[in-house]
């Protein structure tokens, strides 16, 4: 007796004539509408739509015809997980700030689980420094995130008698357990994945989802701005290729809204020093800086390695693929794959490396060393059919 395996017909919303990318965006407003029930209505009632939801996408991923939705939707999971556990939890018998930890280990175990049945790799996942200085500019925008958000949502002071030490280690708690898990969850895990299924509109996709799971603090204004902000953080992920300066902007972001801001209009001395000339430019200036350094003067990339026309089509062709389907796993125009993948020009550092994820394999599987691309091969600009070789 054998497994039967899964093909199109087995996708129930496939029958009801929904097409992988819309089944998708119906997930996120499910997500969306669940998040306002709790908030709006009843917290049990939105606990079982989210339940609901989570079963749900197991059972969609264990019968998705595609291995790219399959994917998606196993990362997809832990956005009602999120919700789940922060409602399941005894978290009113804690202080706030023990509740991000509480949520936040089962949480990363989940996600490590996922993390292990995909196969993704830390390079994949951002999980390196990568340019030191430019990651540092990048998280320094969380403090001037953190101003703006303060006046958003202006939250209550954290402690009676707040101390360095208490703040110090309060910071440390939200960098580790909201910081980085909420980076490693939407930047990492599903910005991978999502671009294999959603193409030029996972990024966007991602954020509007982070920017869903703040419904709870019932502030429309709130959801835009941490959706806006979950898109420049993608962004600058997929330029970078590491979400290590993104995760100490998001640390610092919540730093400044939950443990600085709120003691400014209370303390004399920390309002006289808030508003001081040298804490608007320290709060202004040195986040346009770091934009400016991130998006127009980045430093030369380096020296990448020769890579070789033929190990793409060789790879494309043994995972079953056009070069319209691998184009659009990378985001990629069919004609640029088709000339890169012939030899007719050498592709940029980023789409070399779309390309290797859409493949699921590493830029350096992708190249040989000291080998150059071979010369303009005349017969090959012929005209171009897309999806047929």
């Amino acid at each position: 007796m054998t497994l039967s395996i899964p093909n199109r017909s087995a996708d129930p919303l496939r029958r009801l004539g929904l097409r992988p990318a819309a089944q998708l965006w119906a997930y996120l407003g499910l997500i969306a509408v669940a998040e306002l029930i709790t908030s709006l209505v009843n917290a049990q009632l939105g606990q079982l739509m989210h339940v609901v939801l989570l079963a749900g996408l197991a059972l969609h991923a264990a019968l998705a015809p595609g291995d790219a939705t399959r994917r998606f939707l196993l990362g997809l999971m832990l956005a009602p997980l999120i919700r789940i556990l922060s409602l399941s939890l005894p978290l009113s018998r804690f202080p706030q700030l023990a509740w991000y930890p509480i949520v936040a280990v089962p949480l990363l175990f989940a996600a490590w689980v996922i993390i292990r049945q995909l196969g993704l790799s830390r390079n994949q996942l951002g999980l390196r420094v990568g340019n030191l200085p430019l990651q540092l500019g990048i998280s320094s925008i969380g403090l001037l995130l953190g101003v703006a958000e303060h006046y958003i949502l202006a939250p209550r002071p954290q402690f009676a008698e707040p101390t360095w030490v208490a703040i110090a280690l309060a910071s440390l708690n939200l960098l580790i357990f909201t910081g980085f898990t909420e980076e490693l969850i939407f930047r990492g895990i599903l910005q991978v994945e999502g671009q294999h299924t959603l193409g030029r509109w996972s990024l966007l996709y991602i954020s509007l989802l982070f920017g869903v799971l703040h419904i709870g603090y019932l502030s429309l204004l709130d959801v835009v701005f941490v959706s806006g902000v979950g898109l420049v953080f993608a962004y600058m992920v997929r330029r970078t290729g590491s979400i290590f300066g993104v995760t100490i902007a998001h640390g610092l972001t919540n730093s400044m809204l939950f443990l600085i801001m709120p003691y400014f209009p209370e303390d004399a001395t920390l309002r006289q020093f808030a508003w001081g000339p040298w804490a608007l430019a320290v709060a202004v200036i040195v986040p346009l800086a770091a934009l400016t350094f991130v998006f127009g003067f980045q430093p030369r990339a380096p020296r990448r390695p020769a890579y070789q026309p033929r190990s793409i089509g060789v790879r494309r062709r043994q995972a079953g693929l056009t070069w319209v389907e691998l184009a659009m796993r990378a985001g990629l125009p069919a004609r640029t794959l088709w000339g890169i993948e012939h030899g007719m020009h050498e592709p940029r550092p980023d789409e070399l490396q779309r390309i290797a994820q859409a493949l699921r394999t590493s830029v350096e599987e992708l190249a040989e060393p000291g080998a150059a691309p071979p010369a303009h091969r005349l017969r090959l600009a012929t005209s171009f059919v897309a999806g047929k070789e």
